[in-house]
């Protein structure tokens, strides 16, 4: 109800439904609508759920957002001046939300409200803490785990500082014992198709996090191809030697993604895993995950040889 409510006031407001769409994206998982749902039922309880400048807030504060950017807020405030015809005077004061919620300290009476709404989520107990948690790291998989859990910890001790009576410093030390599931999804990858990124897609059901692990094989060609910007928002490691000695560099455990196409890979992995027990130091933890039948013929090697004739495209990202 409050989902249809917000959508119904915001479309009254002449805001497109592109908008919302932007909170779909694939890279997010707690900057998505929800969010926007839970805002929106906030100034329900407040009685402010026809106020223009914070139902457009709500609509635009996060409608830019990239992870890996330190302009999301200006993004996406100047997204709004851009695309959003109003009057001159509201979308200033709109601008100015949007823009207060990158440091979360109001200049405002409005600001003061928008940003304690926006941060409702600390105020929540430790087992919803525990759920924003795993989507705020979902979102941060291009970086890596070390530095991950060190940046996490400062982030929110200075949000620990916007609100009171919560259960964040819980959650803070849980991030700094936990150990994700994290795994390594090695190859060439010259060109990562449409079957690596089947592969890919059923691991991260499997593990927490997943790193695309890019290794030099002089056995193969070198890689004229770009990493598909499907993959941007995880991350992508480039080693060279041997994969154990990359997989023995990180500070944290981790599992080997092995991806099979049929019984002739499944018996070359074999192989190859009995040279990574010979090479490895420490026990090696090793998955290997089949690809789904519609997949199994696509090779890079193909692809490569289809590219020749301008016929590759279908299996590419």
């Amino acid at each position: 109800m409050n989902a249809n409510g917000l959508l119904l006031k915001l479309s009254s407001l002449g805001v497109p439904d592109e908008v919302i769409k932007r909170y779909q994206e694939p890279h997010r998982f707690y900057h998505t609508p929800e969010h926007l749902y839970d805002i929106y039922q906030q100034l329900l309880e407040r009685g402010l759920a026809n106020h223009k400048t914070l139902l457009l807030a709500t609509a635009y504060h996060d409608v830019i957002y990239n992870p890996q950017s330190a302009t999301n807020e200006e993004d996406s405030a100047q997204y709004f001046m851009q695309n959003y015809d109003g009057d001159a005077q509201l979308k200033q004061e709109v601008y100015n939300v949007i823009i207060d919620t990158k440091t979360h300290q109001p200049r405002s009476e409005l600001s003061a409200i928008f940003c304690d709404v926006d941060l409702n989520i600390l105020r929540q107990p430790l087992n919803k803490l525990l759920i924003y948690e795993d989507q705020i790291f979902k979102e941060f998989q291009f970086a890596d785990f070390s530095l991950y859990r060190v940046k996490r910890v400062e982030a929110l001790r200075q949000l620990q500082t916007k609100v009171s009576k919560t259960d964040l410093e819980a959650l803070i030390t849980y991030v700094k014992h936990r150990q994700p599931q994290i795994a390594v999804y090695p190859g060439s990858f010259n060109p990562f198709h449409k079957g690596h990124y089947n592969v890919l897609q059923k691991a991260e059901v499997i593990f927490d996090k997943v790193i695309i692990a890019k290794g030099s094989n002089p056995g193969k060609e070198d890689s004229v191809f770009e990493v598909p910007a499907i993959l941007s928002n995880r991350q992508i490691a480039v080693y060279t030697g041997l994969l154990t000695d990359y997989v023995n560099s990180l500070s944290y455990p981790v599992t080997i993604i092995r991806g099979l196409r049929n019984s002739t890979d499944l018996q070359y992995e074999l192989n190859q895993y009995r040279y990574l027990q010979d090479l490895s130091s420490q026990h090696l933890k090793i998955v290997s995950i089949f690809c789904d039948r519609e997949f199994e013929h696509i090779s890079s090697t193909g692809i490569r040889q289809l590219q020749n004739y301008g016929m590759a495209g279908a299996y590419l990202l």
